[in-house]
């Protein structure tokens, strides 16, 4: 019998090269590939990450393949990162780049070199329910990846398997070790936006946009009342609810509120009135259409890896726009960042936040 063929993303790290000896250990033949997305393709940087990935995809005997999308990487996801906090946004790369790079070219490279699955090292697991394919929770709750697969199409989710789903990662590290890749299990994990490299994103966008920071500085901090109370180093700089940075005239104990990108100014607020009950989103995706025929009880995820818990509400379409309301009020929504709602650890939809009303307030 002819063995399925899994086209594995590999980004060279212990989840991904792991997901294709477990992959294999199931009866699958494997073919790898990778996306250069690290730096332009003659650089050292990017010369010694191939050489690292095809040395672990000749270790683990597999087929492997190599793809170039740096400058469509850089075009569609750097790009936009950086535009996004111009236009005073808080973007999540990662969601940007399921759509644009990493999974539209993982679909479309599967087709080309006739696979019939395609997998990564995500923890995360695929399940059916009422005919619509889903993204599952992670077994392992402090690695669990949900968050960043909400965006996911119908069609590249039919196509899915997540070895690592249902294991921990500690097991995985003792058995890389096993099979004598210590020096990759031990490898430092890239944790946050992987183009940063650890970097501050502040300091990448100076390093972007050179003359930004001189341009910018000294814009006006204002309160809620319109009065000025210090100033800023630029509004790219800052986001909803941050304290730090803020050259303010006394201590206020204020936050960014809202940020004026158009005018480089800050509007601040006091801490305990940055809650909102309820959020309307118009740019969202449903796993299920008909999911939305009704009111739903939901929980609602607004941040990605956090400790903090999801928040239960409901929600509910009305007139194409997604409606959330939060049975208890959730603090510094902000514009760009996304919400991901859930149901039994199913991820059923998520979507974007354009705008944002504080209309809760905390007292303190």
């Amino acid at each position: 019998m002819k063995k399925e063929r899994v086209l594995l993303g590999m980004s060279g790290g212990v989840d991904s090269s792991m997901s294709a000896w477990y992959l294999q250990e199931q009866g699958y033949e494997v073919v790898g590939i990778t996306f250069n997305t690290v730096s332009p393709l003659a650089s050292p940087g990017s010369r010694q990450f191939i050489l690292e990935v095809k040395a672990l995809a000749a270790g683990l005997h597999i087929e492997h393949h190599l793809i170039d999308v740096y400058d469509a990487f850089k075009k569609e996801v750097i790009d936009y990162f950086v535009d996004e906090y111009l236009r005073g946004r808080t973007p999540n790369p990662c969601i940007r780049c399921n759509e644009t790079i990493k999974w539209k070219l993982l679909l479309e490279e599967s087709e080309r070199l006739k696979c019939d699955k395609i997998s990564t090292g995500h923890y995360v697991n695929v399940v059916k329910k009422d005919g619509y394919f889903h993204i599952l929770k992670g077994l392992d709750p402090a690695k669990d990846q949900s968050y960043f697969l909400w965006n996911l199409p119908q069609q590249t989710l039919s196509k899915c398997i997540f070895p690592l789903g249902s294991l921990h990662k500690k097991l995985i590290k003792e058995k890389a070790k096993e099979l004598g890749f210590k020096s990759m299990a031990n490898k430092k994990e890239s944790m946050g936006v992987c183009f940063l490299h650890g970097q501050n994103y502040r300091s990448f966008i100076d390093e972007i946009k050179p003359d930004l920071r001189e341009n910018l500085d000294n814009g006006e901090v204002l309160n809620s009342d319109g009065d000025k109370i210090g100033t800023h180093e630029g509004f790219p700089y800052y986001t909803i609810g941050q304290k730090r940075g803020l050259n303010l005239l006394k201590n206020h104990g204020e936050c960014v509120a809202q940020i004026d990108a158009e005018n480089n100014k800050l509007i601040t607020a006091p801490k305990n009135s940055l809650f909102s009950d309820h959020l309307i989103i118009s740019d969202y995706l449903t796993n299920n259409p008909y999911f939305l025929n009704r009111t739903q009880k939901v929980d609602v995820r607004i941040r990605g890896l956090d400790c903090v818990p999801p928040t239960p509400g409901t929600v509910e379409l009305i007139d194409n726009q997604l409606h959330i309301h939060f049975n208890e009020p959730v603090w510094a929504l902000t514009p760009g960042q996304s919400i991901v709602i859930y149901q039994d650890n199913i991820v059923v939809g998520g979507g974007i936040v354009d705008d944002i009303q504080f209309n809760a307030h905390i007292e303190s």
